[in-house]
């Protein structure tokens, strides 16, 4: 592992408990609290993906699992927050044209976050020196700490687009009233018949990056594809520790639950299956990345590698689930750390890019003999 990347890692652990500590804040706020931010701005976590030219660090995807990982292990709605800050401010940074970055990346002011929706839920019309934008989006994470905000349109010569503007510009919704991922502030924002310069639209696909290494000249699927698999995985992970400092100190019908048998068995069968699914996001992010430096990358493998992400969130949820029934009464309180566990894995794995498709498109590309 790089230096920087491992200094990155003790930093996240060193912060570690004041994000903890402040989880349930979160909850109640319904975004992160503006302390957690400024912990998350001042250690650089939502510019792992951003080239470094505009001061970001692009470190390699498995490096940034590992930081992301470690995050989520803390507190999840961090970790969603960190997850969605770089996935959309570095493709953003990678690709919009010079004019529009000199704007949002001004040397005289921090570092931006840009929160957003890919999906084209707008539509866009050309007009002179740019479009004018009438749309909705949906969950947009991390919209109260962002300072500008992006969303996917359809032009009306049917180009699918990406456009940006000042967070200020744009009507903010108050939507985020749900029962996981409560902290990570996730409401909509409206445009109508707005006009964006031509510096701050980019194409949705297609787009050539303009600067940044190797990690931006990858397709949007996989710049985005290693970032749900860790988060889950840190959750998992940390749940399992909860649940093994509750067992020790808990009984169940007269006896320690770490003594039971049957809660020697559930946990044994969720931390082999943890480690599968760790290993398997692991190997996933190294064969994609991997195959993409030798420019084997094609629909089939991506597709491959999004069924093997949704297994790794899917089997993350599952043994949590599982776990968390020998939790008795007590892990329901809303103080529990378990059931923000349970919670947080469940919303987690609603994400738009984890469905059963994913795993039909997969069946058909290795039965038409993709390279996986």
């Amino acid at each position: 592992m790089l230096d920087h990347a491992q200094r990155l890692l003790d930093a996240v652990r060193e912060v570690g408990p004041e994000l903890e500590a402040m989880g349930r804040q979160a909850e109640l706020e319904r975004t992160l609290p503006a302390a957690a931010v400024q912990r998350l701005r001042e250690l650089g976590l939502f510019w792992l993906k951003t080239p470094a030219e505009l001061g970001g660090t692009e470190l390699d995807p498995l490096e940034f699992c590992d930081v992301l990982e470690e995050v989520s292990y803390h507190d999840a709605s961090a970790g969603w927050a960190v997850m969605v800050g770089n996935g959309t401010t570095g493709f953003l940074a990678g690709s919009l044209p010079d004019e529009g970055i000199a704007e949002i990346f001004a040397e005289d002011a921090p570092l931006p976050v840009i929160a957003g929706q890919f999906i084209p839920r707008g539509r866009a019309v050309r007009v002179d020196g740019g479009l004018r934008v009438t749309g909705r989006w949906s969950f947009c994470s991390g919209l109260p700490h962002a300072d500008w905000l992006s969303g996917g349109c359809q032009t009306d010569d049917g180009e699918l687009c990406l456009v940006c503007v000042p967070k200020s510009e744009a009507t903010v919704i108050d939507t985020w009233h749900v029962a996981g991922l409560q902290g990570t502030g996730s409401h909509d924002f409206e445009l109508t018949d707005h006009f964006v310069p031509a510096g701050r639209a980019m194409r949705l696909a297609g787009e050539p990056a303009r600067r940044g290494g190797p990690l931006h000249r990858q397709p949007a699927r996989l710049f985005v594809g290693n970032e749900l698999g860790p988060v889950a995985v840190g959750i998992a992970r940390r749940a399992l520790d909860d649940m093994r400092t509750l067992a020790a100190g808990t009984s169940r019908g007269g006896a320690a639950l770490r003594d039971r048998a049957a809660f020697q068995k559930a946990f044994g069968e969720a931390d082999a299956r943890l480690a599968g699914a760790r290993a398997l996001y692991r190997e996933t992010v190294e064969m994609t990345w991997r195959a993409f430096l030798d420019d084997r990358v094609d629909e089939g493998l991506q597709s491959v590698s999004m069924a093997r992400t949704t297994h790794a969130v899917d089997t993350c949820a599952d043994l949590v689930a599982d776990i968390f029934r020998y939790g008795g009464g007590r892990v329901l309180a809303l103080e529990h750390p378990m059931q923000r566990h349970l919670r947080n894995l469940l919303a987690a794995a609603q994400h738009v890019f984890l469905t059963e498709e994913n795993f039909e498109l997969a069946g058909r590309a290795l039965l038409e003999g993709a390279d996986a």
